[in-house]
């Protein structure tokens, strides 16, 4: 075990020593769409995980998960 980590330091320490200067920059425009690409990122998983959620949840209650079909084609039974 205390080889892997010597080897695997010594590994580390040889691509950071490997570095060169990538004389790049981001401009505002790129910087702004990295920045919207982030948020959409953050809110898609943020609605994604809540219905997986609620669908886990109706796995374990009386209700129903919002849009479940039940398989008639009319809303409500006839009278």
């Amino acid at each position: 075990m205390n080889m892997l980590r010597t080897r695997l330091a010594g590994l580390a320490a040889l691509f950071f020593c490997a570095v060169a200067p990538a004389h790049a920059y981001i401009d505002p425009g790129t910087g702004s769409m990295l920045l919207q690409v982030l948020g959409a990122a953050i809110a898609g998983a943020i609605f994604y995980f809540r219905e997986l959620r609620i669908k886990f949840l109706s796995l374990f209650s009386r209700r129903r998960a919002p849009g479940a079909d039940d398989g008639g084609d009319s809303p409500e039974p006839p009278r």
